[in-house]
C-alpha cells in the first residue's frame, strides 16, 4: 500500500472544507458589519452560490477532458487569490460593494469545480494507493461531516478573536494549502484511459452534458428530490447567511455564537448519520425521510421567532440536526440506485448543482423581505413551506421511487430488473443502474 495519494486527498479536502466553513461565517459577518443590510447579505450569498451551482453544473465534461486533479489545483488557487483580495482591498479602502461581488463571484466559480474535482478523485486515489475505494470514500465523508461540525465553531471563534480581515487571510491560506497538497501528493489521473469501457467514447461536451441532464431530469423521483432540496436549500442558506447572524447580533452576541449554533447542529447530525448507518437499512425509508424533514425544518425556524434563551435555541437546533443526519444517507442511496452506471459522476454533480441553483434567486428575495418585514414573518412562512415539502414523498408515485427496491424488483446482480422503474415516466428502464446499497 502507498498511502500518500489517500492522505493527500484527505488533507486537501480538510483544508478546503475548513476554508469554506471559515468563509461561511466571515463573509456574511463582514457584509453585515460593513453595510448593515440583510438585503446585501442575501445578494452576496446569491452571487456566490449561483456561481458555485452553474460552475458545478457545467464543469463535469471539462473535468473529464483535462483531468480532475488539474481542475482541483487551479480552482483552489483561484479561490485563494479571490479571498485574498477582500482584506487587501478593504485595508486600502478600495473595496466597494460591486468589487466585493466580483470577488465573491470568482470564489463561487472556483469552489464549485474544486469540490467536485476532489470528490471525483476518490477512485483514482484509491487505485494509486492500493486502498479499497469504500475506505477512501469513508475517510472523505468523515472529513466533510467533521468540518461541518467543528468548522463553524472554530471559524466563529477566529472571527470573534481576530476579526474578519485576518480571517480572510487565513481563509486564503487554507485554500492555497489545499491546492499545493493536491498538486504535490495526489498523482495525476489519466482521463480517457478507460474509454473502451465508456458507451459515450468519442462524444462531445454537449452530448455528454445532455446525457447527464437526461439521466437526472428524465427520472421523476430524482426530479422531485432535486426540487425538494432546491426549496429547502434556499431556506436553509437564507437562515444561515442572513437571519441567524441578524438574530445573533440583535441578541447582543458575537460571531462565535453563529458558529456555535451551527456546530451544535452539525454534531447532532453526525450522531443521526451514525445511527442511520447502523440501523437505517432496517427502517422504512419513506417514513424516516418524512419524519426527518418534519424534525429538521419547522422547529428550527420557529424557535428563532420566540423570545427564548440561547440554550433553548441550541436544544432545538440540536434535535433538528439529529433529524437531518438521516436525510443525506437516504438521498444518496436513492440517487445512486436510480442513475445509470456510466453517468453516476455527472448525475451526482448535476444533482448537487440543481439543488443550489435556487439560492441566487431565493436568498436575495428572502433577505430583502427580512429587511422590509422583519425576520419573524419570513421564518413562519418558511416553516410552512418546509411542512408542505415534507408531504411530497407521501405521494404514491414518489413513494414508489424512494422506497427500497424489493428482491423481485432486481436482477440477480442487485440492479433493477428490466422495466422495473415505477418512478420513471420515460418508459422501460434504461441502462443498467447502480446496485442498491442496503
Amino acid at each position: 500500500m502507498r498511502p500518500r495519494p489517500v492522505l493527500g486527498l484527505v488533507a486537501a479536502q480538510s483544508l478546503a472544507y475548513m476554508g469554506t466553513r471559515l468563509a461561511m461565517i466571515a463573509l456574511p459577518w463582514f457584509v453585515l458589519q460593513t453595510t448593515g443590510s440583510p438585503a446585501h447579505m442575501g445578494v452576496v450569498t446569491a452571487v456566490e452560490m449561483g456561481a458555485y451551482g452553474v460552475a458545478r453544473l457545467l464543469g463535469g465534461p471539462v473535468m473529464d477532458r483535462i483531468g480532475h486533479r488539474t481542475v482541483g489545483v487551479w480552482a483552489d488557487a483561484v479561490a485563494a487569490l479571490a479571498l485574498l483580495g477582500v482584506p487587501l482591498l478593504h485595508t486600502a479602502d478600495l473595496l466597494s460593494f460591486p468589487v466585493l461581488l466580483v470577488l465573491v463571484l470568482l470564489v463561487g466559480l472556483s469552489t464549485g469545480p474544486a469540490e467536485a474535482a476532489k470528490v471525483s478523485l476518490t477512485p483514482f486515489a484509491a487505485e494509486a494507493s492500493g486502498t479499497p475505494v469504500e475506505r477512501v470514500a469513508g475517510l472523505t465523508g468523515t472529513v466533510e461531516r467533521l468540518s461541518s461540525t467543528v468548522g463553524p465553531v472554530v471559524a466563529g471563534a477566529i472571527v470573534a478573536a481576530a476579526g474578519v480581515v485576518p480571517a480572510f487571510l487565513l481563509n486564503a491560506g487554507l485554500m492555497l494549502g489545499a491546492s499545493l497538497v493536491l498538486l504535490l501528493l495526489v498523482p495525476r489521473e489519466r482521463p480517457g484511459v478507460d474509454d473502451r469501457e465508456d458507451p459515450e467514447a468519442g462524444a462531445g461536451y454537449l452530448e455528454r452534458l445532455r446525457t447527464g441532464w437526461t439521466a437526472v431530469w428524465g427520472d421523476v423521483p430524482l426530479r422531485v428530490v432535486a426540487a425538494v432540496l432546491l426549496v429547502t436549500n434556499v431556506i436553509d442558506m437564507t437562515v444561515m447567511a442572513v437571519i441567524l447572524p441578524v438574530w445573533v447580533d440583535a441578541g447582543g452576541h458575537g460571531p462565535e455564537t453563529v458558529g456555535f449554533i451551527a456546530g451544535v447542529m452539525g454534531a447532532t447530525a453526525i450522531a443521526g448519520s451514525a445511527l442511520a448507518a447502523w440501523v437505517g437499512h432496517r427502517l422504512p425509508r419513506v417514513a424516516v425521510f418524512v419524519t426527518a424533514l418534519l424534525i429538521t425544518g419547522a422547529p428550527r425556524l420557529l424557535v428563532l421567532t420566540l423570545d427564548v434563551p440561547l440554550w433553548t435555541v441550541l436544544v432545538v437546533w440540536g434535535v433538528s440536526g439529529f433529524g437531518s443526519g438521516f436525510l443525506n444517507p437516504i438521498l444518496s442511496v436513492v440517487i445512486l440506485e436510480r442513475l445509470p452506471r456510466h453517468v453516476v459522476g455527472r448525475g451526482m454533480s448535476m444533482m448537487g448543482a440543481l439543488t443550489r441553483l435556487g439560492i441566487p434567486l431565493g436568498t436575495p428575495v428572502l433577505g430583502a423581505l427580512v429587511g422590509l418585514v422583519g425576520a419573524a414573518p419570513v421564518l413562519v412562512a418558511s416553516a410552512a413551506v418546509y411542512l408542505l415539502v415534507a408531504s411530497v414523498p407521501v405521494h404514491r408515485r414518489i413513494r414508489a421511487g424512494i422506497r427500497r427496491p424489493s428482491p423481485e424488483d432486481t436482477d440477480g446482480d442487485g440492479t433493477p430488473g428490466e422495466g422495473e422503474d415505477p418512478g420513471n415516466d420515460e418508459g422501460p428502464a434504461g441502462p443498467p443502474r447502480v446496485g442498491r446499497a442496503g
